[in-house]
Parts: structure tokens; sequence; C-alpha cells
């Protein structure tokens, strides 16, 4: 099985993300940061949401076949 991302939809969880962070009791700065982050570097079109998107596909089918069950099975009596 294969999960993929597309790099709108990494966006749109990377926004769902901020936005829960910006509503969080931070200060204003900190949160003038998150919003800045946003606007000037994680674009939907910017290298580093590229970027962000091929890292969690990587990492995504990373867990997943890391996961699955290996199909050679030690028989219960062989301890």
């Amino acid at each position: 099985m294969k999960v993929q991302f597309s790099e709108e939809e990494c966006h749109r969880m990377f926004e769902a993300v901020i936005d829960q962070l910006v509503e969080l009791d931070l200060s204003k700065a900190d949160r003038a940061t998150l919003r800045r982050w946003r606007a000037d570097g994680m674009t939907l079109v910017s290298p580093l949401m590229q970027h962000l998107a091929s890292k969690m596909n990587v990492e995504i089918q990373s867990m997943h076949t890391s996961a699955e069950v290996s199909p050679i099975k030690k028989p219960d009596w062989a301890e």
C-alpha cells in the first residue's frame, strides 16, 4: 500500500497546525512569528513546502513499511 500526499494536502495540514498554534496562549511576538513564517516561507509553491511534502511522504512510507508483518513466522515450539 502506498500513501502519498500532494503538496496542496501537506499545505492544508500545515495551515491547520499553524492555526491551532496561533490560538494557543502565546505571546504576541510568538504568534506574529508563526504568522510571518506561514506567510513568507511556507506558501503552496515554495521550495520549503515541496521539501516538507517530500519528507512527509518518505516518512509515512517508511513507517508503513516497518509496520508490515513479516510472512515468515517463528513456530511457537521453537523458542
